[in-house]
Formats: C-alpha cells, sequence, structure tokens
C-alpha cells in the first residue's frame, strides 16, 4: 500500500488511470513535481540563498540549460554549459549527454557542470557565473553519471557509473587519481552516484533497476567514515522505491541530498509520471530526517510523495520562459535544436523584421535532417494547454510549408502548417510515425498570407488543431492526435501515433528492432528526450528558400 502521506486519490476508468487532485494545497505544502517536464538526471547545488539545477540535454543544443531557484519550488532559466557540442551529431538525441552534475568549487568560487557523452568522455564546464559563459575542458573516459563532492578540506571527487572514485585537481578540471573502488555487490546498477557529507558520514547514493516507466528503480544508500571506505549498506534500503501500482510517479531515481540556509534537508530526483510518458522524467523534492544512527530518510516513506510541506523558504515569482514575443535580437532561453544552432543569420533572424522570428524555409520536412535548423524546440511542461502564432508565410510552391510542431526527432513528430497543395494555399496537418509520413487532414486556407494558427493539448495527451484569421476565431481542422506512450497501453488501449515522449516505440517490449534509417545518425530509434513543440519552416521540394514571420509565440494554460 501507498503510505497515508502518499496516496494519492485515483481511480481507473478501463484500463486508462486517471488522477484526481485537490484543487488547492495547503500553504505549507507544495505539490510534485517542482519542475515539470523532462528535466532527466537533474544536478543541484546550493550556493549561498540560491539554488541550481542543470539537466541532460541529450542531443538538444543549446545544451545543458541551468536554471535557479530561491525557494526549491520557482524556478527560471538562466543559461546553458554550451552552445555547441563537437560530439552531437544532428537528429540524434541517443547518443547524446548521457548523466550530468553539477558543482561549485570552492577553491577557485567557479561553477562546474560535469557533463558525459555515451561513450564515457566526460567534460568539465566551468564559470564564475552560474548562467556563463562556460570554457571546458575534457576529464578523459571516466564513465557517464558523474557525482562530483568538494570535502572540508577543498579536496574535491568524482564519481561515476563505474563506481570508482577520482580525486581531482583543486579547480576540478583534470584527473589526479583513483581513491577507491566502491564494490556494487547485490546491485544490477549502479547510476546517478553522488557522495554528501553529513555528521562525519560520506553517503553515497546510487540508482538500481533501471531507467523506463515500471522497471524497479531506486534510489540506494551506503555510507562510510572515509572515502576509501569500507562503505556498509543502509539497512533500510532502497530509500525510495515506486513499488504500489497506484502511486502517480514510477522509477525513482540520481538522487541528491540538499540542505537549506535553515537546516533543512530535502532530496531531489527524477521519476516518470504514471500516464503522462510525454512528459519525460520530472524533478521531484521531499522533505527527509536524519534518524538517531544516522541515516536519512524520506518523511513520507518509500513512495515517492505527491503533494509534501514546502520549505522554510521565502517565496519567489521565478516562472519558466514558454510565450515568447521575439521582441529582443537574443534567443529566448527556453528555444533549442536538434542540431547545431545556425546563428549566422541565414536560417533565422530576430533583427530583419523587429518584433518577429524569421524562419527561412529550410530543405525536405519535419522528417529531414536538413530541416533541423528551422525546427524551434523547447521542453513541453504542462499537461493541458495550448500554444498559438500568428504566421505571415505566402506558400507558392512545391510542398513549402510553415507552423506549429510537436516533436520528439525526424521519425516521430507531428504538425499544423500553412502550405501549398497544387497551387493552393492550404492549411494542412500531418505526422511522422516510425519515420512514415501520413498527410492526414487539410483544407484550403481562406486567410490568405497571415494566418493564426493553435494546437490544442487537453490533459491526456491528444492534441486537436486550429486556424483563424485574428486570433479570436478558430476554425478546428480534422480530428486529434494521441502522443502518448505506446508501449503501456493506458486510456483505453490507446497507442501513440505517434508516440512523441521519453520512451517511445523503440523502448516497448516485444515491439520489432528499431527502424535502420538514414534520418538518424546512428541509424536507430532515438530515445531519452520527451516530447517538445515550437515553430518550423521548410520547403519540401520547392527550389528556393522563402522566409516565414512568427509574430509572437503564445502558451496559454
Amino acid at each position: 500500500m501507498v503510505p497515508p502521506r502518499a496516496r494519492v486519490l485515483c481511480f481507473l476508468l478501463g484500463s486508462c488511470l486517471v488522477l484526481a487532485l485537490p484543487a488547492a494545497l495547503p500553504a505549507a505544502e507544495f505539490e510534485n513535481p517542482i519542475m515539470r517536464g523532462d528535466w532527466s538526471d537533474p544536478g543541484m547545488i546550493r550556493v549561498g540563498d540560491t539554488f541550481y539545477t542543470v539537466r541532460s540535454s541529450f542531443g538538444w543544443q543549446p545544451g545543458l540549460p541551468v536554471a535557479e531557484s530561491k525557494d526549491l519550488l520557482h524556478w527560471r532559466y538562466i543559461g546553458h554549459g554550451f552552445t555547441t557540442h563537437p560530439k552531437l551529431l544532428p537528429g540524434d538525441t541517443r547518443f547524446g549527454i548521457w548523466g550530468v552534475e553539477m558543482g561549485y568549487n570552492p577553491n577557485t568560487k567557479q561553477f562546474l557542470i560535469y557533463a558525459p557523452t555515451r561513450d564515457g568522455e566526460i567534460f568539465a564546464y566551468h564559470a564564475d557565473r552560474p548562467e556563463g559563459p562556460y570554457a571546458v575542458a575534457s576529464l578523459g573516459v571516466l564513465g557517464i553519471d558523474p557525482g562530483f563532492f568538494a570535502d572540508d578540506d577543498g579536496r574535491l571527487y568524482l564519481i561515476t557509473n563505474k563506481f570508482v572514485i577520482n580525486e581531482l585537481a583543486p579547480d576540478g578540471l583534470s584527473v589526479k587519481g583513483p581513491v577507491v573502488q566502491v564494490s556494487r555487490a547485490g546491485h544490477r546498477y549502479f547510476e546517478g552516484p553522488d557522495i554528501f557529507k553529513h555528521g562525519g558520514w560520506y553517503y553515497l547514493l546510487f540508482s538500481d533497476g533501471g531507467t523506463l516507466p515500471h522497471e524497479p528503480s531506486t534510489i540506494t544508500t551506503l555510507r562510510a567514515r572515509t572515502l576509501a571506505g569500507p562503505w556498509e549498506e543502509d539497512p533500510h534500503n532502497p530509500n525510495l522505491f515506486a513499488t504500489d501500482s497506484g502511486a502517480r510517479f514510477e522509477s525513482p531515481a540520481h538522487g541528491t541530498l540538499i540542505d537549506t540556509p535553515k537546516g533543512e534537508w530535502f532530496v531531489t530526483f527524477h521519476a516518470h509520471e504514471t500516464a503522462f510518458y510525454s512528459l519525460g522524467r520530472q524533478m521531484l523534492l521531499e522533505p527527509i530526517e536524519w534518524t538517531a544512527d544516522g541515516w536519512w530518510r524520506p518523511v513520507g516513506g518509500k513512495v515517492p510523495m505527491p503533494t509534501a510541506t514546502a520549505p522554510d523558504l521565502p517565496a519567489c515569482d521565478y516562472q519558466l520562459a514558454q510565450s515568447d514575443a521575439f521582441a529582443t535580437s537574443t534567443l529566448g532561453l527556453q528555444w533549442f535544436f536538434t542540431c547545431a544552432p545556425d546563428f549566422s543569420g541565414k536560417a533565422w533572424s530576430l533583427t530583419e523584421n523587429p518584433g518577429h522570428l524569421r524562419l527561412r524555409t529550410q530543405p525536405g520536412d519535419l522528417g529531414s535532417l536538413d530541416a533541423l535548423p528551422g525546427i524551434f524546440q523547447q521542453r513541453v511542461i504542462d499537461k493541458k494547454f495550448s500554444f498559438e502564432t500568428q504566421l505571415t508565410f505566402d506558400a507558392r510552391e512545391g510542398n513549402e510549408a510553415a507552423g506549429l510542431h510537436m516533436y520528439h526527432d525526424p521519425l516521430m513528430n507531428f504538425w499544423l502548417a500553412s502550405t501549398v497543395r497544387e497551387g493552393k494555399k492550404t492549411i494542412a496537418v500531418g505526422k511522422y510515425n516510425l519515420g512514415q509520413r501520413a498527410d492526414l487532414w487539410s483544407v484550403p486556407n481562406p486567410d490568405g498570407a497571415t494566418v493564426h494558427l493553435k494546437i490544442v493539448v487537453d490533459g491526456e495527451e491528444s492534441a486537436t488543431f486550429f486556424y483563424g484569421p485574428d486570433g479570436k476565431t478558430w476554425r478546428q481542422i480534422g480530428g486529434s492526435i494521441y502522443f502518448g506512450a505506446s508501449g503501456h497501453h493506458l486510456r483505453d488501449n490507446r497507442r501513440g501515433d505517434p508516440d512523441i515522449g521519453w520512451v517511445g516505440r523503440y523502448k516497448e517490449a516485444g515491439a520489432p528492432p528499431s527502424p535502420r534509417d538514414p534520418r538518424l545518425p546512428n541509424r536507430s530509434g532515438n530515445v531519452w528526450t520527451a516530447a517538445t513543440f515550437g515553430v518550423f519552416a521548410v520547403r519540401d521540394g520547392a527550389a528556393a528558400a522563402r522566409a516565414a514571420d512568427f509574430s509572437g509565440f503564445v502558451v496559454r494554460k
């Protein structure tokens, strides 16, 4: 059974899991997740009275988004670890950045981000300010999922999934050598390891059991009096483990212990939200307590809690940016690409038509690697929302198109576009599922070159499509697209078509082998990132690029 404080009000409607939550929470409580949407492998630190977090960004560029908070509950983007990365290939998410860590160096007063690529090479990003800009150095091949620790004497350490603790140079930018190899006897995996110190003990948190929904992922703890060991198991391991089928969150992993200036202790971690796998692995927060014999315990028990007592910190009003008026000459921090961004002005501009994002149509369509510089993306962080834009685009030839999209990668996406069919201006909806294109619905465009477009997401992972002349009068086009999990048959056994979530068809139990498709550099199915949305412009058969001007991007909840 779910412990009393971790119970959620839920009921089953057929095979569809529906979660009913309180309309309002007491002032002293908060609702998980604290970072909505995919915030995989979160690293977190506190410097003074401010908290910072970074996530694995896999193939997204700019990568390693950094956010800050004053109260652990409300966040805002402040920068990125890098703009481009030489090892990331266009269209790839599967072989990008695998597990990250954030640290603060007491010796140099610098902020650190440790980011490995899939081959185990760890890059150390360092900056004087948390928002950057960050310089970078390579630590060499050490593994993935690094955990950083600064001891009281200023000595620095890094542990990875290879379960070796390495001492770092005082600047944190090179490796002095191994300290100890920790035994993982009795554990299948050693993911997301992190070291902390409290009450004279060193604590090592790590995750076992896998990364998918329904897999038996845990947060487990060892401790020792010295880093060299010996390390002993918490007799109550695992500390967090979603074993109950009624739990709202599954597969807790990558735990980080964090304290507040007032001495409160919490654990942060990522987890899947049951029946909302398109949101990926979101970041949760739970209060912990220390036992008389020196072990930490989640106050609410082992099952992740949907609500908990809030930190005793002054509230702040930070919000994650989503809407964009395109009123400045710099790209909003919420935007990224599944390729190296083109800041040359050839693919897009924020200055050529002030107050607009001007995209120049890119070769191919949303299934093309060549089109990626013209596919603007941001994380989906809500269950129920809509997004809209005013688009001026004079579609004339080929199947050139511009509009709104929801996206995972070139093989899995869908769109609402102003386009042209047989020489006539058209509003159209289409999709790619496992690399196969389908044009679903189209109607003549009665509004000409300037049209308003809107996609509405209903709170149950279905999208519906609208267009109109003025942003007030809307006409629906076609039906809806269900983009939820295909590997977990939820909501009357519906299967995502396409599934643009974190898991995807490629990880479904019993699924056929991933398609060998030249549109992905690894030739196989992407995973690891969740649903994104944004704007795009492609020329899809047209001979030359044409400008598409987006006057604002508005997200409503």
